[in-house]
């Protein structure tokens, strides 16, 4: 940590803890805890530099799109320059925040979208760059548009250095298709069964020869294209991998695939525990979730009220979330908003996946629905968890840093410790 940093006399005050009953007494916090700080984000991201730099493994953000409106209650309005420029200050120093193997998701929209990406491709760098997320986040209509139905925003995905996507779970319809139960059920799981020959393969003499079925009858080489060589499928067979089944009173062969099983193997980690098959994110976030499914989620914890306009729904953060994080890591969300990704975050810690979150809001509706959604966030899960509160110390007038002007000693104390914190 640079202690010479001219930001690092910025004051945090108004310390508080919340669990999921609320508001409890706050005594101490180390690098473990999640945090929530109300602040202007490029001065708290100054901040977080000299205690995270090197340390945030995911940041997603959802900035205001520049759209003309003010949905976001940030300016929606910004003359397109300082639109660049207002993220090019804030993306400078997430990048600096970033882990080696750190990916950042950035929300946006068709006005901006090529621009950002642009600007980037300056930060982060063009080798970099994964891909530009395309989600659907309207079923159909989209009748506030003027003439051509959008039913898509975009989420540019980018990594600091290497590379640090995961494979997310299986979704409930994929592993419902595994249905079947062997003697390999306890390790292996149900399987599946896929038909051996494929036609539409491209030719190879290796793929081509008899099979025998258990009447006697012989399926000809000439007749049939194997997905698998001889050698692999004699191996299949012998590990009772191979199904023969009529069909028509015609004689078919199948193979068997296991729901714990990629490409054919088990894999384990290096404590000797099986890794779950995942699969990877599809550019396309196609049924994954809509603009409504996140007003429901605000709605489910606000008792039908809804106190935030077009927040992102639970399960597009979850899945990003799964795609770029591991249990243990660090999630950040400078344009917290709601406070969905809090939301996300401990909805995944349920299957004891469990990650830290740090949210960065500088509205005031701050304590009016991000703090309260995620204390009910919290309960709703029955968390054991909890939060740190703070706000970044700033002038009314000029919104420059105001530093240890009135700052009882209790804040004094707590911004000292922040600013040596160890992950």
């Amino acid at each position: 940590m640079n202690t010479n940093s001219k930001h690092n006399s910025a004051t945090f005050i108004n310390w508080k803890r919340y669990n999921k009953n609320g508001q409890i007494e706050l005594t101490d916090f180390s690098s473990k805890d999640n945090f929530i700080i109300k602040g202007n984000n490029l001065s708290t991201l100054r901040s977080l530099v000299q205690i995270y730099r090197g340390k945030i493994k995911l940041i997603c953000i959802d900035p205001p799109y520049n759209t003309g409106g003010n949905k976001f209650n940030y300016n929606d309005n910004f003359g397109h320059s300082a639109w660049l420029t207002f993220m090019e200050d804030r993306l400078v120093v997430a990048r600096d925040l970033l882990t080696e193997d750190g990916i950042i998701y950035i929300h946006c929209d068709d006005r901006e979208n090529a621009y950002l990406k642009v600007l980037c491709d300056e930060i982060f760098g063009r080798e970099h760059f994964i891909t530009n997320l395309i989600w659907r986040k309207k079923a159909g209509g989209a009748n506030d548009s003027h003439d051509i139905a959008v039913e898509h925003e975009y989420i540019l995905a980018y990594r600091k250095n290497k590379n640090g996507v995961y494979k997310i779970p299986l979704d409930a319809k994929t592993i419902a298709s595994y249905k079947h139960e062997d003697e390999k059920l306890k390790i292996h799981g149900k399987y599946k069964i896929k038909d051996l020959n494929d036609p539409s393969l491209s030719d190879s003499s290796g793929l081509h020869f008899d099979i025998k079925c258990p009447d006697g009858t012989v399926l000809k080489a000439n007749e049939h294209q194997w997905k698998c060589n001889k050698k692999t499928f004699e191996k299949r067979l012998k590990d009772n991998r191979i199904i023969f089944k009529k069909v028509k009173n015609r004689w078919k062969v199948y193979y068997k695939i296991y729901l714990n099983e990629q490409r054919g193997k088990l894999n384990y980690n290096t404590k000797g525990k099986l890794i779950p098959r995942g699969r990877n994110l599809s550019s396309i976030l196609y049924n994954v979730a809509l603009n409504k499914d996140g007003s429901t989620d605000i709605k489910n914890l606000f008792a039908g009220e809804k106190p935030f306009s077009y927040p992102k729904p639970v399960k597009l953060l979850k899945i990003l979330i799964q795609s770029a994080s591991k249990s243990g890591d660090i999630v950040l969300d400078f344009f917290a908003g709601s406070g969905t990704t809090a939301q996300a975050v401990l909805e995944l810690a349920e299957s004891g996946k469990q990650r830290q979150f740090i949210l960065i809001e500088q509205m005031d509706y701050i304590n009016d629905v991000t703090v309260p959604r995620v204390v009910k966030s919290l309960n709703l899960y029955n968390s054991k968890d909890s939060f740190v509160y703070c706000e970044l110390q700033q002038d009314e007038k000029s919104n420059l840093l105001r530093i240890n002007r009135g700052v009882s000693s209790k804040s004094k104390t707590f911004t000292k410790k922040f600013y040596t914190l160890k992950k």
